[in-house]
């Protein structure tokens, strides 16, 4: 252990002297990408390959370095890992991470703290978003406090994550060793109380490998071809500054999520600029009044289909439901349609486009749906027709295939084209009447159609003995 540390030791020491802030930033950026030890060594290409995408997210928003000078960079950290046996093995991982930050902390924190940018040498937008965090991060670290206290008897840790926070404390030096913050839902506070705009940017990976794993490979071919990862404005701004860096968490199963991290020895060395930065009166006051809005609106959004408002819409096609707007509240409901449908993904991708739904039901078969908002043309026929017979080839001989089309309401075309359809066809209403009235029951104070499995009457509250 000894020799390891004045390996760590030298190692970080002489890029403190030669002063490579670069080389430290990757070495940071890597020492808070590790905790995850079956991740790390269950996945190690997948991990690699995603230390040079974070490196250079991080050091080309922070210097200006393109792909080639990054790898050239981290060919130091490369060769010092290749250079080193033993290290990060399963036996001795988190003793040396532990080590390594400790080291990093020791020998480089001051230099990281020190060449953060002033806000003399900001501008406008970077001191709005400085003085943000640094008002918000200890209303957050309060705000956890107290859901720790709440939860004091199960929850013991001085601590408690939020949705968009997260403390991370190093348990045996007693003391806080960085902040996960949740970019999307801090910019979203940001924008509106600077009436600015900050932008989401769109990273896009191929995981089917990864998130494919333990199914069929039939069904692996149906995962899509790619995810979306997000980088916000808001961190990217930050990485500039040199308050923060993106770094990512590889789980065992080879699932990658991205964060947002701000070392607290970073944060203690800045938080005095708060006094000589932009501010907004009444800011916490501000800041909960954007939380209360934000949350009615969610309620909103995700209030279930109701059967009942479809049937009380005036004929206007403005006041109609948007067909994404259906598309969502029937996968989050799909027994309005049938009971035991499982959903396996809307706008699922095929090489022949992308199928509204595609549903299992409760013999394992395959249901194939398909929606349109206004009348129901028999050309919806033809498109669904096509998604069951690509279905009914990859899967069918084990397999059935059938399909339900959604809509507003139909003629005849409709009706003798889904009979005349090679697979069965089943046509659903939704306006006038509740998509499947056996899976429907009715309140006997208000006559509200609510869900077959409903406890309580979505409109007065009713109690369902039965």
């Amino acid at each position: 252990m000894n020799q390891l540390k004045e390996r760590i030791r030298s190692f970080v020491a002489e890029a403190t002297h030669n002063k490579d802030d670069q080389l430290l930033d990757i070495l940071w950026i890597f020492s808070y990408c590790l905790p995850s030890k079956t991740g790390y060594h269950e996945n190690k290409k997948e991990f690699q390959e995603w230390l040079v995408r974070i490196c250079i997210r991080n050091l080309d928003k922070k210097y200006g370095l393109n792909l080639i000078a990054v790898r050239y960079k981290m060919t130091v950290l490369d060769h010092f890992l290749n250079s080193t046996p033993g290290f990060l093995s399963k036996e001795t991982f988190d003793e040396d991470c532990k080590l390594f930050r400790e080291t990093l902390v020791g020998e480089s924190s001051r230099i990281l703290a020190r060449n953060v940018k002033g806000p003399r040498h900001l501008p406008e937008l970077d001191k709005k978003i400085l003085f943000f965090v640094l008002d918000y991060v200890p209303s957050r670290i309060q705000d956890s406090m107290d859901r720790a206290e709440e939860f004091r008897e199960h929850y013991p840790d001085k601590y408690y994550g939020l949705s968009d926070f997260l403390v991370r404390d190093d348990k045996e030096a007693g003391n806080i060793s960085h902040f996960e913050i949740d970019p999307g839902k801090w910019t979203y506070i940001f924008n509106l109380l600077w009436n600015e705009a900050l932008k989401e940017y769109k990273y896009q990976h191929k995981p089917r490998e990864e998130l494919g794993r333990g199914l069929p490979s039939k069904l692996r071919r149906l995962l899509p071809q790619y995810k979306e990862y997000s980088f916000w404005q808001l961190g990217d701004e930050l990485v500039k500054m040199g308050i923060g860096y993106w770094t990512f968490f590889l789980s065992s199963k080879g699932k990658i999520d991205t964060t947002f991290i701000i070392p607290n020895f970073i944060y203690e060395g800045v938080k005095g600029h708060k006094t000589s930065l932009p501010r907004i009166e009444n800011i916490g006051e501000r800041i909960a009044e954007i939380k209360k809005g934000k949350a009615e609106k969610a309620g909103r959004e995700k209030k279930p289909w109701s059967l009942e408002e479809l049937v009380e819409e005036s004929s206007e096609e403005s006041t109609q439901p948007a067909e994404s707007e259906i598309e969502a509240s029937i996968a989050s409901n799909p027994e309005v349609l049938e009971e035991g449908l499982e959903l396996l993904g809307n706008q699922y991708p095929t090489p022949i486009g992308k199928i509204d739904m595609l549903y299992t039901d409760k013999n394992g078969n395959f249901v194939v749906v398909e929606l349109k908002k206004g009348r129901g043309s028999h050309n919806v026929v033809g498109q669904i027709q096509k998604y069951m017979t690509w279905i009914n080839e990859e899967f069918g001989e084990s397999k059935q295939v059938r399909g339900i089309v959604v809509v507003k309401e139909h003629d005849k075309q409709l009706e003798y084209a889904a009979k005349g359809s090679r697979f069965p066809i089943e046509i659903k209403i939704f306006g006038r009447l509740p998509p499947i009235e056996e899976n429907i029951k009715y309140c006997d104070r208000c006559r509200k159609p609510n869900k077959k499995s409903a406890k309580y009457c979505v409109k007065c509250g009713q109690h369902f003995w039965m």
